[in-house]
């Protein structure tokens, strides 16, 4: 499928938002920022849980809540925070958001009407 960066709002709330650079990781449940990433936005663990990863080692991760905003879409939305080499938008925000990947194009879509979902 090859990779596709797009670029979001994401802050600890609204109002505090800052556009950086993810990677669409349609494999990723979770929206994934590394602790530095975190700490400059301002955003806050939760909770921590154990994750799988791709390669089957399962790593601690802290959890949270972001602002995150795509293409013209809004909404809170749970994200991992752990050591990651880049931002990884996973699919909860894209299911959330009702967005999907399209890889023809490298770029976010809508995938239904908008209104958070359910996930």
């Amino acid at each position: 499928m090859g990779y596709v960066r797009t670029k979001i709002l994401i802050g600890a709330d609204e109002g505090n938002e800052e556009e950086k650079e993810f990677l669409a990781d349609t494999g990723a449940f979770y929206t994934t920022i590394p602790p530095e990433l975190a700490e400059e936005l301002g955003i806050k663990p939760v909770a921590s849980t154990k994750l799988l990863l791709a390669d089957k080692r399962e790593v601690k991760a802290s959890l949270s809540y972001a602002y995150i905003k795509a293409i013209d879409r809004e909404g809170i939305l749970p994200i991992a925070i752990m050591e990651v080499p880049e931002p990884l938008l996973g699919v909860s925000t894209l299911e959330g958001l009702g967005l999907k990947v399209d890889p023809t194009t490298g770029k976010l879509e809508y995938s239904r009407s908008y209104g958070l979902a359910i996930i």
